[in-house]
């Protein structure tokens, strides 16, 4: 049996594996957590995953994750970021209230384990 701990370093590995291109680099998941305390989890969904902006296509492809991990914890039904928005908003303020710290704890380990832009360049670079 894991703690939670261990099953959000899970999480983030799958997300993130070792010697694979990742999907997101630390500066895009860096101002998640606070767009999340300022904002709340639904409107930094909404800004992450909003259509057509690709400059945030890291952040959406960190709220995926996020969205991913939160399904198989049992506090939304989608796996997909811009989904998560509107799942969340039909359940009740405590689902909410579990699926925000749940976020934040995960992207604790999302940004602990991407790695900085730089670095992420010069290692696709030579793969």
């Amino acid at each position: 049996m894991q703690n939670l701990d261990q099953i959000r370093a899970a999480a983030a590995d799958k997300l993130l594996p070792l010697g694979k291109p990742h999907p997101f680099d630390r500066s895009d998941v860096a101002s998640i957590p606070a767009l999340i305390l300022t904002s709340g989890l639904l409107p930094a969904a909404a800004y992450c995953c909003e259509k057509g902006k690709d400059k945030r296509k890291g952040m959406k492809a960190a709220f995926d994750g996020i969205a991913s991990h939160l399904k198989t914890r049992g506090l939304t039904d989608v796996e997909k970021g811009e989904a998560l928005a509107a799942d969340l908003a039909r359940k009740d303020s405590l689902n909410l209230q579990r699926a925000t710290a749940e976020a934040l704890a995960l992207l604790t380990y999302l940004k602990r384990f991407s790695l900085p832009k730089s670095a992420d360049l010069a290692r696709q670079a030579t793969a």
